[in-house]
C-alpha cells in the first residue's frame, strides 16, 4: 500500500489534516487550508509531470502515470468539496439574526 499512496513522492493524504498545535481556530484553519491547497498543486504539477514524461518517452509505465492523475483529481475534488461546505457555512451564519 506504501507504493500506491507515495508516487513519486507525492502523498495523497493532505498532510493538514494532521494534528498540531492548538493556535486560534481561524489561523490553525487558515494554515490547514494554504497547505491543503499547495498540496494539491503539488499533486496536479506531478500527474502533469507523469503525463509529459509518458509523452516524451521517458518513461513507459502507464500505470504510476493513471495513479498520479487520479490522485490529483481526488485532491482537487475533495478541495472544492471543503471550499464548497465552507461557503455553504458562511452562508448559514449570514443569514443568522442576531
Amino acid at each position: 500500500m506504501d507504493s500506491v499512496s507515495n508516487i513519486n513522492g507525492l502523498s495523497f493524504m493532505p498532510q493538514a489534516l494532521e494534528k498540531s498545535e492548538p493556535q486560534g481556530a481561524f489561523d490553525s484553519f487558515l494554515e490547514a487550508a494554504a497547505k491543503t491547497l499547495s498540496e494539491t498543486n503539488a499533486l496536479e504539477q506531478g500527474a502533469n509531470r507523469a503525463q509529459l514524461d509518458l509523452a516524451s518517452g521517458k518513461t513507459d509505465d502507464m500505470l504510476s502515470v493513471v495513479i498520479a492523475q487520479e490522485m490529483a483529481y481526488s485532491s482537487l475534488s475533495f478541495t472544492v468539496q471543503a471550499v464548497n461546505k465552507v461557503i455553504e457555512s458562511y452562508k448559514e451564519v449570514m443569514r443568522m439574526q442576531v
